[in-house]
């Protein structure tokens, strides 16, 4: 092995600190901000259980999808730049797909996309860290599908196959996909993705494009049996 130059060394490591930095700030300032959403967000309920002017409905409707949206930034600045001990387990596969599908079920309604799962199976990983890269992936799906479309989970042993029916990844994105900030849609801070890879690579897993054309994409996650 090279001996490292001591220059280049610190010079690197000066070029790093402030990103480590500007991480562990983005994880407090996201901590700061989920309690005032989760304020904001139970107060509105209330006011729109109280409205009956059809326009004022709307109005709070609007102003929960932006709660709820900044709600999902917040949880991804977390999950990226939040560090704890793995807790790996054996993970029902099934089960991950069959729940987590659930909380998207939501997205998938407001956009007529038909979420369903099919198969079984087992895997050695962390739950959360497993929940959050799914959701991240089944939620990017249900985004890239037109009105009608469907996202299909597919199940088997140590891995989950996510299809769509987009209209594909842009051939221009595919080598920067993963990282930070990328995205192709005009809201959003792009990190869905590499939160999803980041939290199956600290379980010992994967999160791979493994399909893309026009007539849709799959994501793989996939870990260790």
């Amino acid at each position: 092995m090279p001996d490292l130059d001591p220059l280049a060394l610190e010079a690197e490591l000066a070029r790093l600190r402030p990103l480590a930095e500007m991480g562990r700030m983005a994880a407090t300032v996201a901590h700061e901000i989920r309690n005032p959403l989760t304020g904001i967000s139970a107060n509105a309920e209330l006011l729109r259980e109280n409205l009956t002017d059809p326009a004022d409905i709307e109005s709070v409707d609007i102003i929960l999808g932006e709660v709820e949206r900044l709600g999902r930034l917040v949880s991804d600045l977390l999950h990226y730049s939040r560090e704890r001990p793995v807790d790996r387990k054996p993970v029902d596969l099934g089960w991950l797909a069959r729940t987590t599908s659930e909380m998207c079920s939501g997205d998938a309604r407001k956009k007529l996309v038909r979420l369903d799962f099919v198969g079984d199976g087992t895997a050695s990983g962390d739950t959360e860290l497993a929940r959050q890269a799914l959701l991240n992936v089944i939620r990017n799906a249900v985004q890239a599908c037109p009105e009608g479309g469907a996202v299909r989970l597919e199940v088997s042993p140590s891995a989950i196959a996510v299809h769509d029916t987009g209209s594909g990844v842009p051939e221009s994105l595919r080598t920067t996909l993963f990282d930070p900030f990328v995205t192709g849609r005009t809201r959003g801070l792009g990190l869905g993705l590499t939160v999803a890879r980041r939290c199956q690579e600290r379980q010992g897993g994967h999160l791979d494009l493994t399909a893309s054309g026009p007539t849709g994409t799959t994501f793989t996650l996939s870990w260790a049996p």
